[in-house]
């Protein structure tokens, strides 16, 4: 790929970034627990705003890159959207 497998990872210092989406007026969760995304993903969805799940992570648990399909297909199994 573009990058020869050299991934790059940054440490942010502790920030509330589901606070700031509840401050501009969206949906704003803090998850620390894997088996409670789907949950978050579902109350996001619920509220009917635009949406910010701030998902603490291990950053040591994977070091490879993700595959977002895969994630994107597991954490959103059976959430509920609303038909339009």
């Amino acid at each position: 790929g573009a990058f020869a497998k050299r991934y790059i990872g940054v440490d942010f210092a502790d920030v509330r970034y589901d606070k700031m989406a509840e401050a501009a007026g969206w949906y704003g969760e803090r998850v620390e627990d894997p088996k409670e995304i789907t949950p978050a993903l579902q109350r996001a969805v619920d509220s009917g705003k635009p949406a910010l799940l701030d998902i603490l992570v291990d950053g040591q648990a994977n070091l490879g890159p993700p595959d977002f399909a895969t994630a994107v297909s597991i954490w959103f199994e059976g959430v509920e959207f609303p038909q339009y």
